[in-house]
C-alpha cells in the first residue's frame, strides 16, 4: 500500500434534500418541548450551503472550463479554486438570505503553473488560469446574498454580479455511499475501535477502520465491472502490526476488484480476494441522549477540555452544570438558560479567525448558544452554534475517523 498523502472521501452533507431561497421547502414542524427527532433533512437545513459545489457561471461567463469549485464546511469556513491549484481559505457567515465573507490572508495566486498541464501550456493559458483564480476570489470576497433550489446555489455579490453553482452529479449512485465491510476472502473482518467502512463517491473508492484512511479512483467500464486505477493513497498514521494488516487487507481487496454486484443491502466485490459490505443501519436521529465531543473543533472556538451534553425531552445540560430548557421546531432549537454561575459565562463577539475557549470548566451551552441540530448519516449529532458547527457522538458509540 502506497502511503502518500491524505485521502478524503466527503459525501456532501445535505445534498439530498431540496432547498429554496433562504428557507427549507419542507413544512415546519410544530414547536414542542421534547421528543425532538431529525427526519433526515435537518442537517441540510442548519447548514444549507455546506459541501462541495462546482462553479458553472460567474457573471455572464461560462466558468466550467476553469473547473471552479467552492467548499463550504463547518458552518463557517470556505475554500475555493479555479484554473490554478486553488486552496484559498476564508470565513463565511449566513444571516437569513445574506452571506458575508472574511478573509484573513491575501491570496498568492502567483504565476499559476503548479500543474503539469499549465507548466507545459502557453503563457496565455497560464494567464487565463490565474485570472480565473483572482476573479473567483474577488467575487467571493464581495458576497452579499445566497439562495438555493435543490442542487443549484446562486451567490450574489454587492455589485449585483451572480454566480451559479451546482452539486457534482454522482456517476454511480447505485453503489455510492458508506458501506460496512463484513468480510474479505470469505473471512469476517473484525475491528476494535471503529467499524470498517468502505466509501464510494465521485469516482473515488476507499476505506478506513482503526488506523489509516486510504483510497484511489475507479471506473465502471460497463455495469457490473469495476476497474480501480493507480496505487492506494493513504494517510500516514503510525499503526500497530494488527491495524496495519487490516489496512493492507482492505487495500488489496479493493484494488484487485474487477466486478461488483448488489444483493439486497449488500455490495459484493469480486476479483482478487473478494469483499462483502452492507449498507449501515439508519442512525438514531432522536435528540435525547448522552453525548461527548468528537470530530471537528468548532470554528471560532478551541477546546479547553471535556465537552459533554445530557439531553432529555425538555432540557440540555453540559459537563459544567449549565442547564437550559429547550423547545424544538423542526431543526431549530430555542434555549432558555437557567440562572446560576454555570450559565452566566459569556464570550466576546464572534470575530472570524479569532477563537475563544470552550469546554472544561467553560460552559459550551452558555458560550455558544446552540440554536439548531441535525444528524449525519453516521449518527453524529451536529449542533449549529454561534461559533460554527459542533459535532457530538453518543456515549458508547464508535468514533468517526479522524476524531
Amino acid at each position: 500500500m502506497s502511503k502518500l498523502t491524505l485521502f478524503g472521501l466527503a459525501l456532501a452533507a445535505g445534498a439530498c434534500a431540496p432547498q429554496a431561497g433562504t428557507a427549507p421547502d419542507q413544512p415546519t414542524a410544530p414547536s414542542m418541548p421534547g421528543r425532538a427527532a431529525d427526519d433526515g433533512t435537518f442537517l441540510n437545513q442548519i447548514d444549507p450551503v455546506g459541501g462541495h459545489w462546482q462553479v458553472e457561471q460567474l457573471g455572464g461567463d461560462d466558468f466550467s472550463r476553469f473547473k471552479g469549485w467552492v467548499d463550504f464546511s463547518a458552518g463557517g469556513f470556505l475554500n475555493h479554486g479555479a484554473g490554478c491549484s486553488g486552496g484559498y481559505p476564508a470565513f463565511y457567515q449566513l444571516h437569513g438570505g445574506a452571506i458575508a465573507v472574511t478573509r484573513r490572508e491575501p491570496i498568492p495566486v502567483g504565476k499559476c503553473a503548479g500543474t503539469s498541464e499549465l507548466a507545459n501550456g502557453t503563457p496565455a493559458q497560464r494567464q487565463a488560469a490565474g485570472d480565473s483564480e483572482r476573479r473567483l476570489a474577488s467575487f467571493l470576497d464581495q458576497l452579499s446574498g445566497w439562495r438555493r433550489a435543490g442542487d443549484t446555489l446562486v451567490l450574489t455579490a454587492r455589485d449585483g454580479t451572480q454566480a451559479t453553482l451546482t452539486r457534482p452529479v454522482e456517476p454511480h449512485p447505485d453503489i455510492a455511499g458508506r458501506w460496512v465491510i463484513e468480510s474479505i476472502g470469505g473471512e469476517p473482518l473484525v475491528t476494535e475501535r471503529r467499524p470498517p467502512i468502505l466509501s464510494i463517491a465521485q469516482g473515488s473508492i476507499g476505506a478506513h477502520a482503526d488506523c489509516n484512511s486510504f483510497g484511489g479512483s475507479f471506473t465502471v467500464p460497463v455495469r457490473g465491472q469495476i476497474a480501480v486505477s493507480g496505487p492506494m493513497v493513504s494517510t500516514l498514521i503510525g499503526c500497530g502490526p494488527e491495524d496495519a494488516a487490516e489496512d493492507s487487507l482492505m487495500a488489496r481487496a479493493i484494488s484487485s476488484a474487477t466486478t461488483y454486484r448488489l444483493e439486497g443491502d449488500r455490495l459484493i466485490l469480486s476479483g482478487g480476494s473478494g469483499l462483502v459490505a452492507r449498507r449501515p443501519a439508519l442512525p438514531d436521529r432522536r435528540l435525547s441522549g448522552e453525548y461527548e465531543h468528537c470530530g471537528n473543533t468548532m470554528l471560532g472556538a478551541y477546546h479547553n477540555g471535556t465537552i459533554e451534553l445530557a439531553i432529555d425531552n425538555d432540557t440540555i445540560r453540559d459537563n459544567v452544570g449549565c442547564v437550559a430548557s429547550y423547545t424544538a421546531q423542526g431543526p431549530t432549537l430555542a434555549l432558555d438558560l437557567q440562572q446560576g454561575p454555570a450559565c452566566s459565562q459569556t464570550a466576546p463577539p464572534f470575530i472570524p479567525g479569532e477563537p475563544v475557549e470552550v469546554g472544561g470548566d467553560l460552559s459550551v451551552i452558555a458560550i455558544t448558544l446552540p440554536d439548531g441540530f441535525g444528524f449525519r448519516d453516521d449518527g453524529v449529532l451536529v449542533l449549529r452554534t454561534n461559533r460554527g458547527l459542533l459535532t457530538m457522538c453518543r456515549k458508547g458509540s464508535s468514533r468517526p475517523f479522524g476524531s
